[in-house]
């Protein structure tokens, strides 16, 4: 099995846990055959990888217009599916949780 396979098995293994509603990973992995100790250690793995420390932050570019007439009071951000209308005097520390929930839950 190449690692890829591996891998991508053990995200399989780790999906069908998350959707089983199941909250023992112990109980889990007896009712599947699976060994307690590397579905601990592929959760792990998985976590660091969705972790989304705040230090970890991406910048995106942007192209503006500038019309001399007159200048929008609302921005709209769009992430994947999800669309955001930002009005003038939005509040930044619920955009940022906003953004942080998205960055972790929108593929």
């Amino acid at each position: 099995m190449t690692r890829d396979e591996r891998r991508a098995m053990w995200h399989a293994r780790i999906e069908a846990f998350k959707a089983s509603g199941e909250s023992s990973v112990t109980a889990w992995c007896a009712t599947n055959n699976i060994s307690v100790q590397s579905m601990y250690s592929w959760l792990k793995k998985d976590w660091q990888k969705t972790d989304t420390a705040p230090t970890a932050l991406q910048w995106l570019s942007f192209d503006t217009i500038a019309s001399k007439a007159s200048m929008p009071t609302q921005l709209t951000l769009v992430i994947g599916v999800v669309s955001i209308q930002i009005e003038e005097g939005f509040n930044p520390t619920l955009l940022g949780e906003v953004l942080q929930v998205l960055q972790t839950h929108v593929k």
